[in-house]
């Protein structure tokens, strides 16, 4: 976690110069359901840029913890390694759905 917390750091500079790490912009929401908001909108940046090296799951992390209040970092965090440990389950990513699967 401390290679996050120093891409964090990174990435507000960045965003500070003008730029994102994610070439994204945030969205004021209300949460309800602020787990299960943050899980989709992950997944689906993660869909979306087709991430899958760590280094670009680091740099979703530090892009949501700059992001967002520092209330919900704990919780961001414990998404984030749920969405992780999903990533490395063959049934995630959709190319290999079928093959190992046995349901949709």
């Amino acid at each position: 976690m401390k290679k996050a917390k120093r891409k964090m750091k990174m990435a507000k500079e960045k965003t500070m110069e003008g730029r994102s790490a994610l070439e994204g912009f945030a969205v004021v929401k209300c949460l309800f359901a602020p787990e299960q908001d943050f899980r989709d909108s992950m997944v689906e940046m993660i869909m979306e840029k087709r991430i899958r090296r760590p280094e670009e799951l680091e740099e979703l992390l530090a892009s949501y913890l700059t992001l967002n209040s520092n209330e919900y970092h704990d919780l961001i965090i414990v998404v984030f390694r749920q969405v992780w440990f999903d990533l490395n389950q063959p049934c995630f990513d959709p190319e290999l759905r079928n093959e190992h699967c046995c349901y949709d």
